[in-house]
């Protein structure tokens, strides 16, 4: 499992010593956060379909049939960041595990990594985060969608407990051309209209984008501590870090 950087953790308690203090005593504690991406991104549908005259070149329509025609469409990523190890002021070292749920395929080779993450706010409350994911949607041995999404937001961060607790906000990026996921003959990637040339189909990358949520799962985390594994879908593997 390709590894990240993420979650930095400030301050943890030790034996009740103010957060403040970043003594040789620190709690060592393996967290795990669950992700949740909603994705606004593109499908292909089969099917035969008749151009339009093109807007930029009138009368350069013509008929494609028997092809994957790209549409809008929407799909959920799910899964876990674990094996972050809360510590004073430093960047803990994890592994991720993402499905997505509606299409029911898990995106290997996932991996988070932090561009940054702080403690913000007067009380040490509030948090920041930006990061770039990376994972490869295995739909079959000949469907792979490639997804690179950029994202950031804030959060909560807490002195008490010495871990940031959640994070919400936006991402955008792009995904290889998508599939007909419901054909089990057409595999090719679908196709998008140029405006140039109505009549030319091209393979090209879609787009993918959306919003995103991440929070500390305390029963997701005992579970992990006691014996290595996590909750995940039947079509998902994954190797544990403990």
């Amino acid at each position: 499992m390709k590894k990240l950087m993420v979650f930095a953790a400030l301050a943890a308690l030790s034996m009740g010593a103010v957060a403040d203090n970043c003594t040789p005593e620190i709690i060592q504690r393996t967290l795990v956060y669950c992700v949740k991406m909603n994705v606004k991104t593109t499908k292909g549908v089969a099917g035969s379909v008749t151009s339009a005259a093109s807007v930029c070149e009138p009368g350069s329509g013509g008929t494609v049939t028997s092809t994957v025609i790209r549409v809008p469409d929407t799909t959920t990523f799910q899964g876990w960041i674990y094996d972050c190890v809360a510590n004073c002021d430093t960047i803990a070292t994890g592994s991720a595990v993402v499905w997505d749920s509606k299409r029911k395929a898990q995106l290997v080779n996932a991996a988070f990594t932090t561009t940054f993450i702080n403690v913000i706010g007067k009380k040490q409350a509030d948090a920041e985060w930006a990061w770039t994911f990376e994972g490869d949607a295995t739909y079959d041995s000949v469907r792979i969608q490639k997804y690179t999404l950029t994202g950031a937001g804030l959060g909560k961060y807490s002195t008490k407990v010495g871990y940031y607790t959640s994070f919400s906000g936006n991402f955008a990026g792009t995904a290889t051309a998508s599939y007909d996921l419901k054909s089990s003959t057409i595999c090719d990637p679908s196709q998008v209209w140029k405006c140039e040339a109505l009549s030319t189909l091209v393979d090209s990358d879609t787009v993918a984008y959306g919003t995103w949520t991440a929070k500390y799962n305390a029963a997701a985390s005992k579970k992990f501590n006691n014996n290595g594994t996590l909750t995940v879908p039947s079509y998902v593997t994954y190797t544990s870090g403990n």
